[in-house]
């Protein structure tokens, strides 16, 4: 049994080891709770396993499981000589991710467990400060958050570790490939199918490349119960902008019931905000231009569309005149579907279009890819938002209705 770290004690080289279960929701999802806990009981003492192994094979001072809670946890390792320490964690972690991991797949498979076991792993090192005694002690150190934070970034079934780690892995370096940084550390990742090409392809499809932003994908346009909730959030202003708006002009006349994103237009007016449409003058080149290209006739579709943008008017009277509608020369390239886009919290869902036909016949736009993106997506909401407000700027949109 190793050694506990002391009390009021400073500890330099410390190998902190955290192990995160990613595929946790599906088995809770999927399974008896006693049998989910019994499977990540069974994925802890299979890591606390090796960590003893390979502290009693190379005789190391301290390799502890100091915290777990219900999915993952982590481990401080310890011995006065640092490559002890660190070939303990270094080959406890290869050895669970390429060994352990598979057979622990197996075991919940007989076990009748449902649902997939993915892994995430990280190592770091750093200084830490111990307080209480023995066990069940605190241990304080800003290194444990970034190897924390670490652990959020790598990919499914891989280990990543600093560059801290990765200048003293010795002959454990060979097993790594450079993938990336994460909070001014360069980080080395280890898949665990092996081979470098394998961890860059896991890290770029979870982190993507250099200055890229978090946004949500939709693979079509999403229904009209979840554009309805984009309105239901808007508290002041909607801007909604494409060619021929064919799609929202028909859900604002619709005789279906439940007409759910009419209602929720209806209940951005009467609360005040307004809801204004962007679409293309049908006498325009663009519009002309489009005709051709998708081979239909684009001018009667938008006429289509402001008669019954006009119905709807008609029909709601002084609570529809928040919506308001423009005509514009230019083709925008996109669609978007804006909420609030000014303010801190602002919200657009978008899509590009592409032009012209396919060997299968005309691409709609709504059978296009579209994204959810927030302040959070940095350049890429600044430049849709730019973009945005550019076709809605005065003496480019005309209002006809």
């Amino acid at each position: 049994m190793s050694e506990p770290f002391q009390a009021d004690r400073t500890y330099d080289q410390v190998y902190l080891l955290f192990v995160d279960t990613s595929g946790y929701s599906t088995i809770v999802r999927s399974n008896p709770r006693d049998r989910a806990a019994h499977a990540f009981d069974l994925l802890r003492e299979r890591m606390r396993a090796r960590i003893e192994q390979f502290s009693a094979q190379y005789r190391c001072a301290r390799g502890d499981l100091w915290s777990w809670r219900g999915d993952g946890g982590f481990f401080a390792v310890h011995d006065d000589r640092e490559s002890v320490a660190r070939d303990v964690a270094l080959e406890a972690a290869r050895t669970f991710l390429t060994l352990d991991l598979r057979h622990l797949r197996d075991e919940f498979a007989r076990a009748g467990v449902d649902g997939e076991l993915h892994v995430r792993m990280a190592l770091h090192k750093g200084a830490i400060r111990h307080t209480g005694e023995g066990r069940t002690g605190t241990i304080h150190s800003p290194d444990i958050n970034l190897a924390a934070h670490l652990e959020k970034a790598t990919p499914p079934d891989c280990l990543a570790v600093s560059e801290d780690v990765y200048r003293t892995a010795g002959p454990y370096a060979e097993l790594f490939a450079h993938v990336g940084s994460h909070e001014g550390k360069d980080v080395y990742l280890m898949a665990g199918d092996g081979g470098p090409d394998g961890a860059a392809r896991a890290w770029l499809a979870g982190r993507g490349l250099a200055d890229g932003s978090p946004v949500h994908a939709y693979p079509e346009r999403p229904s009209p119960q979840e554009k309805a909730r984009l309105l239901d959030a808007a508290a002041e202003e909607v801007l909604d902008m494409g060619t021929a708006l064919r799609t929202t002009s028909g859900r604002l006349v619709t005789t279906e019931r439940p007409a759910r994103f009419r209602d929720a237009v209806l209940g951005l007016l009467r609360r005040g905000g307004s809801y204004r449409c962007y679409l293309l003058d049908p006498s325009s080149d663009a519009a002309a231009t489009l005709s051709r290209q998708y081979q239909e006739d684009m001018t009667r579709k938008i006429k289509d569309s402001l008669e019954r943008f006009g119905r709807f008017k008609e029909r709601y009277g002084a609570e529809a005149d928040g919506l308001r509608v423009y005509q514009t020369e230019e083709f925008p390239g996109f669609s978007a579907l804006t909420i609030d886009m000014r303010g801190p919290s602002g919200l657009i869902l978008y899509s590009s279009y592409l032009m012209g036909t396919s060997r299968y016949g005309v691409i709609e736009r709504g059978d296009m890819p579209h994204y959810l993106i927030g302040p959070a997506a940095g350049r890429v909401y600044t430049r849709i938002r730019q973009l945005a407000e550019t076709r809605a700027s005065e003496g480019q949109a005309q209002r006809v209705l």
